[in-house]
């Protein structure tokens, strides 16, 4: 007979192995896939929201297109009453999203794509255009720092895309909490480099440039996971498995890999999509035969 004291690790091991089998290839998790021709044709409109779907756990900062993404810990396994933990972590996150909002009101995410969009053909005027939404992430990771990631979401219908771009810089607890002006401009600085790339990854999407992968590859990454599935298993663990390798530039890569966009952002909630990384934002590159 299994001991009560341990059903809650037991639960816990369950969600465990859940997520490694979310995050390590199982066949059912959700493909992402190139811009559909309808989507390439009626073209996008910039929209000021965002999506009705973000990862689990996430808390939106109020009044801006910032999502704060937490990092998950091993309270809600090992005590008697996980709810309990659950409902003090959640209440934390809400306060750490209010406070970050006040501090980072000056920092407008629209605008600076909205400026690099200025003159793109992927935009279009009518009434069949489909919303896409940038969102700027604030990943809570194990390592004690914050990284932030551009989004650009496109939600038409069966097709969702996502195109993600990964600032270079991460910030420590303390420095993102700080918010001293020196941190605002330089964030303002790599989101709007990163609005530039996000700009060319929708183009060459929308004109099928990208295309299918050049060939597959495993990929390890603080910048797709940094934090500790069900609080247990070490980021450094986790792989996203049989990625699309779409470019493999000089400095960067361009991938395209299947995630669920519901999960925690350390249960694979960030994967999904088109991402832009820098080859030294990449922790493993097992490329497969």
């Amino acid at each position: 007979m299994t001991d009560r004291k341990n059903l809650p690790a037991l639960v816990g091991a369950s969600g465990l192995l859940l997520a490694v089998l979310v995050l390590t290839g199982c066949s059912t998790i959700p493909q992402s896939t190139a811009m559909p021709v309808d989507v390439r044709d009626q073209g996008l409109v910039l929209k000021q929201a965002l999506p009705a779907i973000l990862p689990k756990e996430s808390k939106p900062l109020a009044s801006t297109q910032l999502v704060l993404v937490p990092t998950e810990s091993a309270a809600g396994v090992v005590v008697p009453l996980p709810f309990v933990s659950d409902l003090v972590e959640s209440g934390y996150h809400r306060y750490q999203a209010s406070s970050f909002a006040a501090r980072y009101a000056s920092l407008d995410v629209f605008g600076l794509v909205r400026q690099a969009l200025t003159g793109s053909p992927v935009l279009k005027n009518g009434a069949r255009t489909f919303p896409l939404l940038p969102v700027a992430y604030l990943v809570h990771c194990d390592d004690a720092v914050y990284r932030v990631a551009l989004s650009g979401r496109i939600d038409a219908g069966a097709w969702t895309g996502r195109y993600t771009v990964h600032l270079p810089t991460a910030l420590p607890d303390q420095e993102l909490a700080a918010a001293a002006p020196a941190t605002i401009a330089a964030l303002r600085s790599e989101l709007n480099a990163a609005a530039a790339i996000l700009r060319q990854l929708l183009e060459r999407d929308a004109a099928g440039t990208l295309g299918a992968g050049q060939y597959r590859a495993d990929i390890g990454s603080m910048h797709l996971n940094c934090g500790k599935v069900a609080g247990l298993l070490s980021p450094s663990m986790v792989l996203a498995r049989g990625a699309e390798v779409l470019e493999d530039g000089p400095d960067h890569i361009i991938v395209r890999i299947a995630g669920d966009l519901r999960q925690p952002g350390p249960a694979g909630g960030l994967m999904y999509g088109v991402h832009y990384l820098r080859k030294d934002q990449v922790r493993t590159f097992n490329r497969q035969r």
